[in-house]
């Protein structure tokens, strides 16, 4: 009995086909301080990543903009794996729809003026 291809991309087993979406994440990433600078080359490596000013030592901050959920989980997974990582852990997610006006992900809340 096959498996079907929903169940196999759930499994991890092949990537989704893209469905014309974006998705904006941040992740907060803890380093041992004397692995920081080759973390941080090899994370300014991988496509679709960003790191922010470094808020101290031995924390990053990785803002990921990829076309599908499957690539945030990927991209965490080889952060995670790397060398000097002591963790990586998923913090914002936001998607749209591509060329869309729709806005389907999660915001701060906005508060009142005054």
């Amino acid at each position: 009995m096959g498996m079907d291809r929903s169940r196999r991309v759930f499994l991890g087993m092949e990537p989704p086909a893209p469905r014309g979406e974006c998705h904006i994440s941040s992740l907060l990433v803890h380093v041992r301080l004397e692995r920081q600078d080759e973390v941080v080359a090899r994370i300014a490596g991988l496509p679709g990543a960003e790191l922010a000013p470094s808020p101290m030592p031995g924390k990053l901050v990785v803002t990921l903009e990829t076309p599908t959920t499957f690539e945030i989980m990927d991209r965490l997974q080889a952060i995670h794996d790397m060398p000097g990582v002591v963790s990586a852990c998923l913090v914002y997610h936001q998607w749209e729809a591509a060329g869309s006006e729709d806005d389907h992900g999660s915001h701060p809340p906005q508060l009142p003026q005054g």
